[in-house]
């Protein structure tokens, strides 16, 4: 805190914090309630998934973190074990499948494949 924040909070006219310093943002974050923490964390966590990053229990890789909950004052994560190698079978289906739809329409307008 610099000299006019000082003599400002003493005379109580003290402004929030500023939240371009790291000291003051950190005091911030620590004051909050930890609803309002896991909600901001909650958020992080969609944007991460949104984007295709997933975030995988150390011990347990298969495992994908995807919400914190606060239940009776504590917090708790909620993972999911994830079989990637179905999601690949059914992206793998999913492309032959339209393959074969686009194979059959050019059948049907006689542009096969002779």
């Amino acid at each position: 805190m610099n000299r006019k924040q000082a003599r400002a909070a003493m005379r109580g006219k003290a402004k929030g914090p500023n939240l371009n310093d790291p000291r003051q943002a950190q005091a911030m974050l620590e004051n909050l309630p930890i609803a309002t923490l896991v909600a901001g964390i909650n958020n992080s966590l969609d944007i991460l998934q949104k984007r295709g990053i997933p975030i995988s229990d150390w011990d347990q890789k298969k495992r994908e973190l995807y919400r914190l909950k606060v239940f009776g004052g504590k917090v708790y994560f909620l993972a999911a074990e994830l079989d990637r190698s179905e999601q690949k079978t059914n992206k793998e289906n999913e492309a032959d499948g339209s393959e074969k739809q686009a194979a059959e329409k050019r059948t049907e307008r006689g542009q096969g494949n002779a």
